[in-house]
């Protein structure tokens, strides 16, 4: 397959880029390398440097036939939807709006879409279920909402459209030098640097971690199945982590002190307080599961960052 996958300078995309390289496939990047980095796209793969938040953007996208895309530029801090939300629509739903009309236009058939557990906002009924209404507490998660209504738009017109709802990744070649996206990362990141950890926010909140490898697993096996069944799925481990709990993992599994030093720091009113995923429609649909516990994923995670010196 020709693959057009955009985001592959990020965390999340680069992992993509290079396990469809690894099953032999052909992939063209775009990046505009604002928090992504140059050294995470392989070789092997085509490399463009655009920013698809731009209106002229799509004069700029190859003309070769592409078999699907992969859509996962975006900006993805919710702080920093919170400080720029023009440039987050723009970065977020402009941008798959150009895409799907650019799909649309040369006849790519496929278009998955990296979609967020923000769309749902704060929920009474958990675990949080694809049907559930949604009121995004973010001008993040509205982009992101907003996007897959367009999408939705889009697949009327004959584009087949899959938007991965997905939560709390983590895992090795997360960004630790960005405190303002990745709650395991951030927090990683000043336990490694010995210093004490703010956590903005409750500690009972709750989340709904699932490793790297599950999630690229989960978007291989959406982007090769025949026919989805169902045009939106929740990524996620269908478990639920205090912060609490999250910290007292780390701060073992790195060997430290319980009694290592913690600031709670008042909360955003655009922070959703807890979440998790009912994962039984991708579970089916798509015969996934994940594997790794966040015991065994926290491992890998720390000693990836031990082995490549990431103590910022």
């Amino acid at each position: 397959m020709r693959i057009l996958l955009t985001g592959g300078a990020g965390f999340i995309g680069s992992h993509l880029t290079r396990r469809l390289l690894q099953d032999k496939h052909s992939v063209t990047v775009i990046d505009n390398l604002s928090t992504g980095k140059r050294d995470n796209i392989p070789a092997d793969a085509d490399f463009i440097e655009l920013d698809l938040a731009r209106g002229d953007c799509l004069k700029f996208l190859p003309t070769s036939s592409f078999d699907a895309v992969c859509h996962l530029a975006a900006q993805s801090s919710g702080p920093a939807s919170a400080e720029m939300p023009y440039y987050d629509l723009q970065a977020n739903a402009a941008s798959t709006l150009l895409l799907s009309r650019w799909c649309l236009q040369h006849n790519v058939p496929r278009f998955i879409y990296a979609s967020s557990m923000a769309i749902y906002g704060n929920v009474e009924t958990l675990p949080v279920r694809e049907g559930t209404t949604c009121l995004p507490c973010s001008y993040y998660g509205a982009s992101k909402l907003t996007s897959e209504h367009l999408l939705r738009l889009a697949s009327q017109e004959g584009l087949s459209v899959t938007s991965l709802r997905m939560f709390s990744i983590y895992g090795p070649g997360q960004n630790l030098g960005n405190l303002k996206q990745g709650m395991v990362s951030i927090y990683l990141a000043y336990l490694l640097r010995g210093e004490p950890v703010p956590v903005t926010g409750s500690l009972e909140r709750f989340r709904d971690f699932i490793y790297i490898d599950d999630v690229i697993e989960a978007w291989i096996k959406a982007l090769t199945i025949a026919e989805m069944p169902n045009s939106v799925y929740n990524l996620g481990s269908g478990k639920h982590t205090t912060v609490r709990e999250l910290l007292a993992k780390l701060i073992a599994t790195l060997g430290l002190s319980p009694k290592y030093p913690i600031h709670e720091l008042p909360g955003s009113p655009s922070d959703q307080f807890g979440l998790y995923a009912d994962i039984s429609r991708i579970q089916s649909d798509l015969q996934w599961q994940p594997k790794i516990s966040l015991a065994g994923g926290l491992h890998r995670m720390i000693d990836w960052a031990r082995q490549e010196n990431q103590c910022i």
